[in-house]
């Protein structure tokens, strides 16, 4: 990759109109074409010689397609779709090609379920919130993929012998690093020892194999904490690649078997720790996210990701969710990668969301916006020779006898259904948010055809610009009565239909939560991977929306609220997260420029102060798609554990976006490898807390200015409830600047290599101590 910054960022795309008729193929030649990509290198096989001159027209080979699934942080496929709410990538897994039959004829799928859910195989039973919160659990996961690999591999080349689930269990174990700072740089050893051994037991048998395998093509797919977890796992397979004696650049083969990524489909990549309360902090990679999230450099591993698609929600605001793009840090995009920006917040992307969740999509799952994101990463992917199921009227005979496998169900096709008016308010966004984006009026594209348009703005542009629209809607249904708070929201259908639990009904739902989580202790004593209960929370969608609405209107209008609950004052530092901080001056200028844009955006969005849509029949569309379709993420986030929204932030922040190891606002490093930077750490401490606001004369503050930038805040030893004091020289570590990763890996190298002569002076005042240590002329001996 390239070290030269452009003088101007590559700008983003926008996703192309939405047909009426969706992005499926209507015609079996389109499925043909589609077949010919999967089955090129067979083709191409059979049409040379073998090694005495005899033609191979009639040889058995196929090349294996194998497809991975990482779903997105609290998305479980086993559970969600038997409430009807599976995510866009569950629906993706359940439309691919898989089961025995399949993969007797080289195509394999597997699912990863999203950090934060059970995943048995690897050990993870729970639910649970540290999942949500921190995501753990994505290592094993990125692991267990690789491990998947392998199987599909064994399966193909001895005997369609898989790797059971209890020997990858072991495999994965083997893989993992210990979770603590710094101790992710041994998995690259531990994957390459791991993999390559059991591969080593393959080796020889891809000349005798029936069918003849020809080579290794991978379909990845992934949302949230999933997509990072699925560009993670591109860096790592890369990993694995040998580069051979006298060669400059790594074989891109496992075992002798070219490899390669025909697609990544991804869907608002979120590679953050996840503090639940970050804001105005900022949360930085998990261990196993650094270095990973930028596509394997282009020289060295040239065409091992021949087609990307990363699909970004222009409406997420929320702190701990910051985007990851695709963008190189140079400021150019890869070849043959798109990032594309649609409405909604992170799951009205990724989807996810129930029927009349907050009050949206009243009528059914098909009025979710999410399913246009659906569509639209079906299309990339079938376009690029995915191994996708296809509606039975568009099989073509030869494929007839795999039609079991090859054809998608009933159930599937009525995940996919969409509905005509999601369609029109879509590309009534498109066509009056999106600068200078043309209509696609063109009656002689393909529907299924997917080909989005470039935009005349950078993606940190474009969602700064799409924050100004929804903030206009806000402030349209938010702020209309700033005397008697009669907004007008509580009189729209999407609030006054929304769900709320009486009390009751709250106490008793959870009670058998309770009671269902002893049921699966103990039907784990006859069935040990028995998976637990989703966490409970209460529908109370009506009280969180209406909280955020006074939040968002105390705010705007400049009235004192509080940002934190009475709980909420310090926020958790746990030793393995890595934490920044946006300074004082940027937020104010954050509200300023967003109160602004909001306002002017609510001008065209309402024709009055009571919010009445605009008289422009598309505006009104738009309004329409904010009011029933776009959710809240900030509303409902955590509510329940924390009792509020993400503490100390708003609806005034742009979101954080991260181009590898650069960001889009300048931040400065508060916690890198879980060291609290500037202060003298105390021995026996393991959680530290940081108070924001308010410590500007408080022992142990820092309110400095630092480089133009005004920070304050305390640090805390939670255990001893003592604040710790600021060392001298603790702002020269606290510049902020744009380019935090690399001040963090910078950071991290130099606390490693105190921390190795820490230990070694430790052992040797040890071996001093038992006389056990000779010193001659003050060296050691």
């Amino acid at each position: 990759m390239s070290t030269i910054k452009k003088e101007r960022n590559d700008n983003v795309w926008g996703p192309p109109d939405f047909p009426l008729e969706g992005r499926f193929s209507t015609k079996i030649s389109d499925v043909s074409d589609n077949y010919k990509k999967q089955t090129f290198e067979e083709d191409f096989f059979r049409q040379g010689v073998n090694a005495r001159g005899q033609k191979r027209h009639s040889e058995c080979c196929h090349s294996l397609h194998i497809s991975l699934f990482f779903d997105g942080t609290n998305n479980n496929e086993d559970n969600d779709t038997k409430k009807n709410h599976p995510s866009n990538i569950a629906k993706l897994f359940h439309a691919s090609l898989r089961g025995r039959n399949a993969e007797k004829c080289g195509y394999f799928s597997y699912y990863m379920p999203g950090v934060g859910t059970p995943f048995p195989e690897i050990g993870e039973l729970d639910y649970s919130e540290s999942g949500l919160q921190y995501a753990t659990g994505g290592e094993d996961r990125i692991n267990w993929a690789l491990v998947q690999v392998a199987s599909a591999l064994s399966f193909a080349l001895n005997n369609k012998k898989e790797i059971d689930n209890a020997v990858a269990k072991t495999m994965v174990d083997a893989m993992s690093t210990w979770k603590a700072p710094l101790m992710s740089a041994l998995g690259r050893g531990n994957r390459r020892r791991t993999i390559n051994s059991f591969l080593a037991t393959l080796q020889g048998k891809t000349e005798f194999a029936k069918p003849r395998v020809l080579g290794v093509k991978l379909f990845v797919y992934g949302f949230s904490r999933g997509a990072a977890e699925a560009r993670t796992f591109v860096t790592w397979l890369s990993q694995l690649f040998d580069t051979p004696p006298g060669a400059t650049l790594p074989e891109q083969s496992l075992i002798g078997l070219p490899v390669s990524v025909e697609f990544l489909g991804v869907l608002d990549t979120v590679a953050s720790v996840g503090i639940a309360h970050a804001a105005p902090f900022f949360a930085g990679h998990m261990d196993w996210a650094d270095d990973s999230q930028l596509l394997p450099d282009a020289q060295r591993f040239p065409k091992l990701v021949k087609c990307c698609r990363h699909f970004v929600a222009g409406f997420e605001q929320r702190s701990c969710f910051p985007l990851d793009s695709i963008r190189n840090e140079d400021g150019s995009y890869p070849e043959n990668t798109y990032e594309v920006v649609y409405p909604g917040v992170h799951s009205d992307v990724g989807g996810g969301y129930p029927k009349n969740d907050q009050g949206k999509a009243r009528g059914g799952t098909q009025e979710l916006v999410s399913q246009i994101a659906l569509h639209d990463l079906y299309a990339a992917a079938f376009a690029a020779g995915a191994p996708l199921q296809v509606p039975e009227a568009v099989l073509p005979k030869t494929l007839l006898t795999q039609r079991l496998w090859r054809v998608m169900s009933e159930a599937t096709n009525t995940e996919f259904d969409i509905s005509p008016l999601i369609i029109e308010r879509f590309n009534a966004w498109r066509n009056k948010t999106l600068p200078n984006i043309a209509a696609d009026k063109s009656t002689s594209t393909p529907a299924w055809e997917y080909t989005p348009q470039r935009l005349n703005t950078t993606v940190e542009e474009t969602l700064a610009d799409q924050l100004g629209w929804i903030t206009g809607w806000r402030i349209g249904r938010y702020v209309n009565d700033e005397q008697d708070d009669d907004d007008s929201f509580k009189r729209q259908p999407f609030f006054t239909q929304a769900n709320e639990a009486a009390p009751y009904r709250q106490d008793h739902d959870r009670k058998q939560y309770e009671k269902t989580k002893v049921n699966a202790a103990k039907a784990r004593v006859t069935n040990p991977q028995f998976p637990g209960p989703p966490i409970y929370e209460p529908q109370i969608d009506q009280t969180q929306l209406s909280q955020a609405a006074a939040e968002f209107k105390s705010d705007y209008l400049g009235r004192k609220r509080e940002q934190t609950s009475l709980a909420g004052t310090v926020t958790d530092v746990w030793l393995r997260d890595a934490v920044y901080l946006l300074n004082e001056d940027d937020e104010a200028k954050d509200h300023a420029a967003l109160s602004a844009e909001g306002k002017r955006r609510s001008g065209q969005l309402f024709r009055d102060s009571q919010g009445t849509p605009s008289a422009d029949p598309d505006m009104a569309l738009l309004v329409a798609l904010f009011d029933d379709q776009v959710h809240d993420s900030r509303a409902w986030f955590m509510y329940d554990t924390l009792k509020t929204r993400e503490m100390w932030a708003g609806y005034f922040f742009y979101r954080m976006t991260y181009f590898g190891n650069d960001n889009s606002r300048d931040l400065s490093p508060v916690v890198v490898a879980g060291r609290v930077l500037g202060v003298a750490m105390l021995a026996g401490a393991t959680v530290y807390g940081i108070k924001r606001k308010g410590v500007a004369g408080g022992l142990g503050g820092l309110a400095v200015a630092i480089g133009g930038a005004t920070i304050g805040y305390q640090v805390i030893d939670k255990a001893r409830g003592v604040v710790l004091p600021f060392l001298p020289g603790a702002e020269q570590l606290l510049q902020p600047t744009a380019h935090v990763g690399q001040v963090a890996a910078e950071l991290k190298r130099q606390i490693a290599q105190d921390d190795y002569l820490q230990r070694i002076e430790q052992t040797s005042a040890m071996l001093r101590k038992a006389g056990s240590l000779f010193e001659f002329d003050g060296g050691v001996i």
